[in-house]
């Protein structure tokens, strides 16, 4: 059995860690917001690392964080301020 102060400091990291990447793709969500032709440009770049991907893929995983933001940013309380309350 894992001890418990073992557990809380990888629970709590755990939580850390997805916050920092929801807050690191917003950041990428609202620049690509801010500028639809980065996909496109991304692309047609030389040294790509997605040849599988097309622009509407980048659309469409924009539109799921988006969903997915809401959701983090939702409630009264938000769900985000019962994550943050443990870190």
């Amino acid at each position: 059995m894992t001890a418990q102060p073992n557990w809380g400091t990888t629970y709590i990291a755990s939580i850390r860690a997805l916050i920092d990447a929801i807050e690191g793709v917003r950041t990428q969500a609202d620049i690509l917001n801010s500028n639809s032709g980065l996909p496109a440009a991304y692309l047609s770049a030389v040294g790509a690392q997605r040849a599988d991907l097309v622009a509407q893929d980048f659309v469409n995983a924009n539109s799921a964080l988006t969903q997915m933001l809401f959701t983090f940013d939702s409630g009264a309380p938000t769900q985000k301020s019962y994550l943050f309350k443990v870190i």
